[in-house]
């Protein structure tokens, strides 16, 4: 049996590739001509004995079922060489290459400027790549290790991998200007708004949540609309179609129409959103070690609930 002569170059290449699924896309990321990718994946093909890609009119390239396997091999491979890597830099006391940050959809607009900022400002010379998606596909993302670390709510299944409580954030109520309780001084119990139209969330995992919450304080609630973009909760409640119960905070009363909500405190000992930070068992990066650093830096500020507004993190 002869050993395949490869090397991480055509790894990397062919890895970046797979994510893309575009030979087009990865060329461009990886600062290359086409021809030379091309080239590079072909000589790993025969090295191996496989062919990895299958194209796809109009789509692009698709991984081959003996392309998965290899890609899933070659991407631990890629992890531990820069890990050693990142150990021999460390001496230095620089960290660089690429940290791939997956974050939970409507989180992301709440939590991702800050937190890159910070990243950036900690460790300059780290590229940062930030991708957005639902619950079910960040967990999918972290087991084809296209991402390396994942914030998102502890409601997902994330059983498999380890994960790490940062906040928890109490939920609340946001009601139209002339609802009768938006003037409410004190908390109200969450029954007080079981006649109104719930204006629902409604992506995998969180819709439950939020259903669950009135099924505790024994309400089923009057689903009136269910939209899968926070902003759109917001703006319908804003225009009166009904309430909703959400835990992210925005800053300001208005929505991208122009209407005002009103935020209502919930009296109740409802269950809050765990915000988490989400690694593979395996990983023992020091790149994800530090971006870990600075969320639990981020996360100590006092701020209230929710994520800081305008917080400096002492770094």
């Amino acid at each position: 049996m002869v050993a395949a002569n490869f090397t991480l170059v055509q790894l990397r290449y062919f890895a970046e590739a797979a994510r893309a699924g575009s030979m087009t896309v990865a060329a461009r990321k990886l600062h290359i001509s086409q021809p030379a990718l091309s080239t590079a994946i072909t000589q790993l093909e025969r090295e191996l004995g496989v062919t990895l890609f299958e194209r796809v009119p109009s789509v692009g390239i698709r991984l081959t079922e003996s392309g998965r396997e290899i890609y899933l091999d070659a991407a631990a491979l890629l992890t531990q060489a820069e890990s050693l890597s990142e150990r021999a830099g460390g001496l230095e006391g620089t960290l660089s290459g690429t940290l791939r940050i997956g974050m939970y959809l409507p989180m992301a607009p709440f939590r991702a400027p800050t937190l890159v900022q910070a990243v950036a400002r900690r460790h300059p010379e780290l590229v940062l790549e930030l991708i957005e998606a639902n619950h079910d596909e960040l967990v999918r993302l972290l087991d084809d290790r296209e991402i390396d670390v994942a914030l998102a709510y502890s409601m997902a299944p994330f059983e498999a991998y380890r994960s790490e409580v940062l906040e928890t954030i109490p939920p609340h109520a946001i009601v139209p200007p002339q609802h009768p309780l938006a003037g409410s001084s004190e908390p109200i119990e969450l029954q007080r708004l079981a006649r109104d139209p719930l204006i629902l969330l409604d992506l995998p995992h969180t819709a439950s949540y939020y259903l669950n919450l009135f099924r505790s304080v024994g309400v089923e609630p009057d689903v009136r609309f269910r939209v899968h973009g926070y902003e759109t909760v917001r703006g319908l409640v804003g225009q009166g179609f009904g309430i909703s119960v959400l835990n992210q905070r925005i800053a300001h009363p208005r929505t991208y129409s122009g209407a005002r909500t009103v935020v209502v405190e919930l009296a109740d000992e409802l269950t809050g959103l765990s915000v988490s930070l989400v690694r593979r068992t395996d990983e023992e990066s020091a790149r994800v070690e530090a971006f870990a650093d600075v969320c639990r830096r981020l996360y100590g500020v006092p701020s209230g609930p929710g994520f800081p507004q305008n917080a400096e993190p002492a770094l």
